[in-house]
């Protein structure tokens, strides 16, 4: 193994005659660069040329974003991904993408805490960080993913809106905002997230049963009751089945609906609601699960704890006297 010059760049000789630009100019980066190889090498750690062609994390970001699979996702979803990988950059450095290990990961939420990053925005960070690597795995852009461990976080129940506020809120909207009262009761029906809403169209109901498009363009059924086809009205053949073409058009007439009503909500609050009132209703979790999409029956379950704390309240209120 030798460090030669060629043509002003610095190249490694690797056993076997194998020839790799160390890309650089300077004499001194490239001897840090070859002492740090060569030591590798001595170690067993074999230098592989053909995981160098995996892209640096800045490059994977643009591929990521920009690619055809992933273009017509919200321009939020893109924003939290770039700032992730961002983030992941600024603590350790621009690696390319086979070189992050578990060890960077651990550094990374280290660096995030002592800046002090709540666990839960880092959590959002490490999930955002792992989706990107996932969808590398997946292209082979890289073999294999590092493990990633997210921080504990102690349980927090979804908000739910009490049904005598969401009666209250349907008969403002109803009388206010029509097509709020359509998109609200649609919510509540269903489950379904903002975005999911405004793509729904005409094509995806058939035989009473909606093809609902959620994160990452998977598809889940839901069978769709009389109050969801009431406020869909009569099928059309195609086109958008509501008006509004703007997610945070939807959460903001919602907050002005729910303050006239004198409460405070978030129009995702609907999609808690709705999955506690199927729970309550008697729908089995797993139903739940597929209803709303989750990956996994541990996020379904936290309403099932919403229920039951629903429950052991109510309980209290039994008296004989």
């Amino acid at each position: 193994m030798r460090l030669f010059k060629h043509r002003q760049t610095y190249y490694i000789e690797l056993p076997g005659g194998k020839r790799k630009s160390l890309k650089t100019k300077d004499k001194r980066l490239a001897t840090q660069l070859f002492s740090k190889i060569k030591k590798e090498y001595l170690q067993g750690k074999i230098f592989n040329l053909e995981k160098q062609s995996a892209p640096l994390i800045s490059e994977f970001i643009q591929q990521y974003i920009n690619h055809p699979d992933r273009i017509n996702l919200s321009k939020k979803t893109h924003v939290a991904d770039s700032l992730a990988f961002r983030k992941l950059i600024d603590a350790i450095g621009d690696k390319q993408l086979n070189r992050i290990k578990t060890d960077h990961i651990a550094e990374f939420k280290e660096i995030c805490t002592a800046q002090g990053i709540k666990p839960v925005s880092i959590n959002t960070y490490l999930r955002h960080i792992k989706a990107g690597l996932n969808w590398a795995k997946e292209k082979e852009i890289i073999k294999e993913v590092p493990k990633i461990k997210y921080n504990k976080l102690a349980d927090k129940l979804p908000r739910v809106i009490e049904p005598a506020a969401i009666e209250k809120i349907l008969e403002y909207a109803k009388d206010n905002k029509p097509e709020m009262y359509r998109v609200i009761t649609f919510a509540l029906y269903t489950g379904c997230r903002r975005t999911e809403i405004l793509n729904f169209r005409y094509e995806h109901i058939k035989n009473n049963i909606a093809t609902i498009y959620g994160k990452g363009n998977k598809e889940r059924i839901i069978p769709l009751v009389a109050p969801a086809l009431e406020v869909i009205g009569p099928l059309q053949n195609i086109g958008k089945v509501f008006y509004y073409k703007n997610a945070t058009t939807i959460s903001l007439y919602f907050r002005n609906i729910v303050r006239s009503c004198g409460f405070n909500a978030r129009f995702h609050d609907l999609r808690h609601t709705s999955a506690t009132q199927m729970l309550k209703s008697g729908i089995k979790l797993e139903v739940v699960q597929k209803i709303l999409g989750h990956a996994e029956l541990r996020t379904t379950q936290i309403y099932a704890k919403v229920v039951s704390e629903t429950l052991e309240k109510e309980m209290q209120k039994l008296s004989f006297n």
